[in-house]
């Protein structure tokens, strides 16, 4: 979010209370928002019928959109970029697939590369290890997906090097 809207200072973030995810999600970030110079202003969406009015609050309040990996959010991520374009607030997310949908960026992991990690948990199991013994890990890979031509429908100019530090550039 610094990268892509430096001045940014305020973050909203739609989601679902409801969902655990997300609820988790949305209490690491207000934790870790102080530190980084940022307020962050939720807007509860218990349903997916309730994101645009939920993202629509947040207009003229927040400089940027955050959207996690929420499912009911995610289900009518649509809403959430009606609102970034009609108000011209950079929307942000923590799910790669958004970005083809028209999120400016999203740090997020692979499917995949999560599945090759479990894949290697388990075959500690299949060999004999005790699976209490075996640490809880978080994800080893992440990666960085921008959309420069959402980018630029919400005002946003993404910098060249941040583009080269892109593991995709969806157009």
């Amino acid at each position: 979010i610094r990268e892509i809207v430096p001045a940014a200072r305020i973050v909203g973030i739609p989601y679902n209370p409801g969902e655990a995810n997300a609820a988790v999600l949305v209490k690491r970030i207000e934790a870790m928002a102080p530190g980084l110079g940022l307020k962050i202003v939720t807007a509860p969406a218990p349903t997916t019928g309730d994101v645009l009015m939920a993202t629509r609050s947040l207009a003229g309040k927040v400089d940027a959109i955050y959207v996690t990996t929420d499912n009911t959010v995610i289900s009518a991520f649509e809403s959430v970029l009606k609102v970034g374009r009609d108000a011209q607030i950079p929307v942000i997310a923590g799910d790669t697939d958004t970005v083809s949908r028209g999120a400016i960026a999203a740090v997020g992991f692979n499917y995949y590369d999560v599945g090759r990690q479990t894949g290697a948990i388990v075959v500690r199991v299949l060999n004999g290890e005790n699976p209490g013994d075996i640490a809880v890990q978080g994800v080893d890979k992440t990666r960085l997906h921008l959309n420069p031509g959402s980018a630029r429908t919400m005002g946003v100019k993404l910098s060249p090097e941040l583009l080269r530090r892109a593991a995709k550039v969806i157009e």
